[in-house]
């Protein structure tokens, strides 16, 4: 056999599977080595410019296979296919996007919830959030309600896929976000003194993605609930984030 041959041979059991990494190495360092795998799985196919409706074809059957690693796989070959290929992905936008919602709203596995977030976070910015239509709604409201996960990773990218929504709302959606906004506040003030660094230091920077959404309406009442509640918003931030009230005063969203 030809050193050719094997490496081809070599090469299709990559690009085919993640190669199986012996049981008795840690989890933690089977789960990076399978991770790797995957990476360089996809990034040979780009090299390899092998035509993206095949890609997407691949991709779409694991990202409803019944085995989660598969699906797995699948939302991060899609962010893996954003970064190589970003012009390929603005051009079958609704397809990723539908293959990324449906992982979103895995029924089982938060290992694919959390890439699929990752991955969206990728996509958006490179679609700077355009056409999105309805998936707005779809990803909005399943990323509110990771905000207040138990797991850290998850929060951390609910936190900043939140945040990058803000930025995307536009005149559509602006009424809705700001809805949801109003809803998210309690969580967004918790978070800010989150136990993670990196979770609260995302927090910190979505509420101010999110700030011109909680402008007060003039029409309330002092005795309003609304009101009742922006006191409390207030002392809570001057003192804690004085900063972030400064903020707010600044850009006379208080």
């Amino acid at each position: 056999m030809t050193v050719s041959s094997s490496m081809d041979q070599r090469q299709r059991r990559i690009l085919g599977q993640p190669l199986s990494i012996p049981t008795s190495q840690p989890k933690q360092k089977r789960t990076s080595l399978i991770s790797f795998f995957s990476k360089v799985s996809w990034k040979l196919r780009f090299q390899k410019r092998e035509p993206l409706k095949n890609v997407l074809f691949i991709l779409a059957e694991r990202a409803r296979d019944p085995n989660a690693n598969k699906r797995h796989t699948a939302m991060r070959g899609l962010g893996t296919m954003a970064r190589e290929a970003p012009d390929k992905v603005r051009k079958h936008k609704k397809i990723v996007l539908d293959l990324l919602v449906y992982g979103l709203y895995d029924p089982v596995s938060l290992e694919v919830i959390h890439e699929s977030m990752k991955t969206l976070t990728v996509v958006l910015g490179k679609i700077q959030g355009k056409g999105l239509g309805s998936f707005f709604i779809d990803i909005t409201l399943q990323t509110r309600t990771l905000l207040d996960d138990e797991n850290d990773s998850l929060r951390y990218s609910a936190f900043v896929l939140f945040g990058q929504l803000a930025a995307f709302a536009g005149r559509k959606w602006k009424k809705f976000f700001t809805g949801q906004v109003k809803q998210t506040r309690d969580s967004l003030l918790i978070h800010l003194q989150d136990r993670n660094p990196q979770v609260a230091k995302a927090c910190k920077t979505t509420f101010r993605a999110c700030s011109p959404y909680l402008k007060l309406r003039k029409e309330y009442s002092f005795q309003s609930e609304e009101d009742q509640r922006n006191t409390k918003l207030y002392w809570q931030l001057s003192h804690y984030h004085p900063e972030i009230l400064q903020f707010f005063y600044a850009n006379k969203i208080l």
